[in-house]
């Protein structure tokens, strides 16, 4: 398979896990009348690790499956099934004991995790990363910041591309 080939099969499979979880069929209490199980927690974790594995596969992929984890979790928070704490809690298992790096998306996933779960114990799944489980609390700002930096540069990156290729297109105000 050639490089355009395997771009083709990596945003087939990141748009099908979109289109499912946008779609409700990922958190469905009713089966489908094609007799179609309703959804359980192992279709759930598959669906999870399928997105964490697709955002390692490729770094440039990385920012739209983290993206379409933040779904899931939207998608979660809104649903009633049964099995919803658990999937909270497998989600932290995965994203925070099982993939220790942290990166951008991983700090705006971990706000929405906090937010759907205000009483999880997030100091152990923050730290040694953070001093505190608040992200946003001044002790973190430090490696906030240096986590955060990443945006930075990869808008630098884009803005000096767009000026270099496309002149016409980036103008000195912005």
């Amino acid at each position: 398979m050639n490089g355009q080939e395997e771009r083709d099969v990596l945003f087939a499979r990141l748009f099908g896990f979109t289109a499912v979880i946008q779609s409700g069929l990922l958190v469905r209490t009713q089966p489908l009348r094609s007799s179609t199980p309703s959804s359980d927690l192992s279709t759930f974790q598959a669906v999870l690790d399928g997105l964490i594995a697709l955002g390692d596969k490729k770094s440039w992929l990385r920012e739209s499956a983290w993206w379409t984890i933040a779904l899931v979790v939207d998608v979660l928070k809104e649903s009633n099934v049964s099995w919803k704490e658990r999937a909270v809690l497998t989600m932290t298992e995965k994203i925070f004991l099982e993939n220790k790096t942290w990166s951008p998306e991983k700090v705006a996933l971990t706000l929405k995790l906090q937010h759907l779960d205000p009483n999880q114990n997030w100091t152990e799944f923050v730290a040694p990363a953070f001093k505190s489980s608040d992200l946003l609390s001044g002790g973190n700002l430090s490696n906030l910041a240096r986590i955060l930096k990443v945006i930075i540069i990869r808008l630098s990156f884009l803005l000096y591309l767009i000026h270099n290729f496309y002149p016409g297109v980036y103008h000195r105000e912005w």
